[in-house]
């Protein structure tokens, strides 16, 4: 009789050692075992925009000794890489895993196999990651698992803010107003000289629809309503309280600092594009992705320049910036799906989202890293002085905190939505149209992209 009693408590405990294992694999406590053995899937073809020579070192630091897959990279350019994906699906010649963005999930949700919430539990993946990679997320299994996270920071002219006596850059909205008086200069015949920030144009603004989109989203508006997977727009929002739509509260904010006639005046369609003015150190404020730091120190290794979390609408408001995603989605027409999945859940593993971090100057999107993140920088030298080939701990605790705090939006079409808010923003601002008016018709524009996926 105690024979089979002592058979069942081994099989039980084997059972949670199994358990306990896979757990310990997905979270990137563990590496995860190879299925069936010492089997080998081969090759796996894996395309993306991040240049090939970042993705080779990752690749051969991190897979040299892997047996269970081969892993081959093919760079992308970032503007054609969707159309070539398509063709390449039509030929047959298609990667078995890709890396895409958030804003590239709708239009191309039929041209993926979607994980298994029987594989990949849902709550280990909210566990996993940061809560934007919630978009990977569908009513019956993940599009993708997350890769990379470049947060929008907010880049602040140091030497500006000095020689006007303020401290520090602002941490609420509300306070631009007060400032521009401070920093921006006109000449006698009223054309900016210095600016604070390059709110109220569009066409010369660097990431204009990512700064419309924080707005927005701080103001209570998704953009777009996710119900168990049907999208709807949400850029005008009924109100039972009577309130202001929060969109229309975000847009007349946004266009205060192009109005020639306002103490807020600030910008004008004449200036240069943004990220070049303050490459120039005349623009105060440039809101741009944590990845852009160490291109704009090589533009202009003389600017003294930081980098602080975007500035929220209160001390109460939930906290968020807008965040450009990566993940490793597995092609539905790939001829080694076990590979590909194989190679998506190593490409997801706590070392490989590490080091890709550390190559692209972003944070990591796995929560067991992000919650490592480097102590601020108590000291000027740091900040004002990193290495070339490394970023301070001031600016890498900046973007960690923006990775935790990043929220995107499903947009049905990005060069499409972008025409439609700058249309909207061009209409408001000459005068043609009322926001009213300027935004029923981006809504309404908006929710006939989103019918046609």
């Amino acid at each position: 009789m105690q024979k089979p009693k002592i058979f069942q408590m081994i099989i039980i405990g084997v059972f949670v050692v199994f358990v306990i294992f896979g757990f310990l694999g997905f979270s990137g406590k563990l590496p995860l075992p190879m299925r069936g053995g010492d089997v080998n899937y081969g090759e796996v073809i894996l395309w993306g925009s991040i240049p090939v020579s970042t993705m080779q070192t990752l690749i051969s630091d991190n897979f040299r000794d892997e047996k269970s897959v081969s892993i081959k990279y093919v760079e992308k350019n970032a503007e054609t890489i969707n159309r070539d994906f398509i063709e390449a699906l039509a030929s047959g010649k298609g990667p078995d895993i890709i890396l895409i963005a958030q804003d590239e999930i709708i239009k191309n949700l039929d041209k993926f196999s979607l994980i298994s919430y029987q594989t990949v539990l849902e709550r280990d993946f909210k566990n996993t990651f940061i809560e934007e990679g919630e978009m990977f997320l569908r009513p019956n299994g993940v599009i993708a698992l997350p890769f990379t996270i470049d947060p929008i920071v907010m880049y602040w002219n140091r030497d500006i803010f000095t020689s006007a006596l303020i401290p520090s850059p602002p941490a609420f909205w509300a306070d631009f107003y007060n400032l521009v008086p401070e920093i921006t200069v006109l000449s006698q015949g009223g054309d900016i000289v210095k600016s604070l920030v390059s709110f109220g144009g569009y066409r010369n603004v660097s990431h204009a629809k990512e700064i419309v989109s924080i707005l927005m989203m701080q103001a209570g508006s998704p953009i777009v309503f996710n119900q168990n997977g049907r999208l709807s727009a949400a850029l005008v929002i009924s109100n039972p309280t009577n309130a202001e739509n929060p969109v229309i509260t975000a847009m007349r904010f946004y266009t205060e600092f192009s109005k020639p006639d306002k103490d807020s005046y600030s910008w004008n369609r004449s200036l240069p594009e943004s990220r070049a003015m303050f490459e120039a150190g005349d623009l105060a404020l440039y809101f741009g992705y944590a990845s852009e730091y160490q291109p704009i120190k090589q533009k202009n290794p003389h600017l003294n320049f930081d980098v602080a979390v975007v500035p929220q609408i209160g001390r109460t408001s939930t906290k968020l910036t807008f965040g450009r995603m990566r993940g490793i989605a597995i092609v539905a027409a790939s001829k080694n799906p076990n590979g590909a999945f194989r190679a998506a859940s190593l490409l997801s593993g706590k070392n490989v989202v590490n080091e890709i971090g550390t190559l692209l100057g972003t944070p990591p999107v796995r929560r067991d890293l992000i919650g490592l993140q480097p102590a601020p920088a108590t000291g000027e030298t740091e900040s004002a002085n990193p290495p070339a080939d490394k970023l301070p701990d001031a600016a890498l605790s900046v973007f960690y905190d923006s990775a935790l705090i990043s929220r995107g939006w499903f947009d049905p079409s990005p060069n499409e939505t972008n025409q439609l808010f700058m249309t909207m923003f061009d209409n408001v601002t000459s005068g043609r149209s009322s926001m009213t008016e300027a935004l029923a018709v981006a809504h309404s524009s908006l929710e006939k992209f989103l019918q046609s996926y």
